[in-house]
């Protein structure tokens, strides 16, 4: 497990009690679970040292709020969250579930292990989607 800088929903940078830049080394899985919502949040191209990390979910913008889109949806997200083994396919569950005629509701867990310290934790990431708005939404 990684040590990063501590980001807030809105992808702030937080400062620590002590007035210094806030990081996850208070916990060893806030890294992961940011590095999780950054790959599920962003697009092919968004980062320029990693052009090739990101859902694209943006590209179902118009899309009918069926199975196959939110199965296209899940899809999108496997692949980005198993990129370079970032994390193995079988500790992912995702579900999905349409809330609006064009809101997808999809609700990610991970289970992993700290290989440190052995602890195991489920790690949730929770989006809504709207294929009218190309909205993406962190719950």
């Amino acid at each position: 497990m990684l040590t990063d800088l501590y980001w807030t929903l809105d992808g702030d940078v937080a400062l620590g009690l002590d007035g210094d830049l806030k990081d996850t080394s208070f916990d060893v899985f806030r890294s992961l679970w940011q590095e999780m919502r950054t790959r599920c949040q962003s697009s092919f191209k968004d980062w320029a040292l990693h052009p090739e990390i990101g859902a694209n979910l943006e590209e179902l913008l118009g899309e009918m709020n069926n199975k196959r889109t939110a199965e296209e949806g899940r899809t999108r997200i496997m692949s980005a969250l198993t990129l370079g083994g970032f994390l193995p396919r079988e500790s992912i569950r995702i579900r999905y579930l349409p809330v609006s005629r064009h809101k997808l509701f999809y609700d990610i867990t991970v289970t992993v292990t700290d290989p440190g310290s052995g602890r195991t934790r489920m790690l949730k990431s929770q989006l809504l989607y709207d294929t009218a708005e190309q909205e993406l939404t962190v719950v």
